[in-house]
């Protein structure tokens, strides 16, 4: 059981199944380069990557965003729309100060899409 594992053990165990996402991954290692102290991916692409793989499903079932917690300004979101431009739209990235603000931010075109019209 990997509750019981010493806890630098969970962690890699977590990583490994974390790594079976490669959009994840990607994700990851595109958003280091936008240079955004603070940011993270939140906990909710993080958990159902995990139930997927503990499930037997593909990593990326049902998920269709990957929100980053970030006080977003225009410039990220511009920087943002170039990193992720080739992502497909099922990993279609939202920049947002606080997820369950998003609706508004969409209304007022504050997103970083992989798709155009975003």
């Amino acid at each position: 059981m990997i509750s019981r594992l010493p806890l630098d053990e969970q962690l890699e165990s977590l990583r490994a199944v974390l790594s079976r996402s490669d959009v994840l991954t990607e994700v990851l290692a595109r958003t280091a380069t936008l240079d955004l102290p603070g940011c993270y991916v939140t906990a909710g692409r993080l958990f159902q990557t995990v139930w997927n793989v503990v499930t037997d499903r593909p990593p990326t079932r049902g998920i269709k965003d990957y929100d980053l917690s970030w006080e977003a300004e225009d410039a990220v979101i511009k920087t943002g729309q170039k990193v992720f431009a080739d992502l497909p739209e099922r990993s279609r990235l939202r920049v947002s100060s606080q997820v369950g603000m998003r609706a508004g931010q969409e209304r007022r075109g504050r997103t970083a899409s992989s798709r155009s019209g975003c």
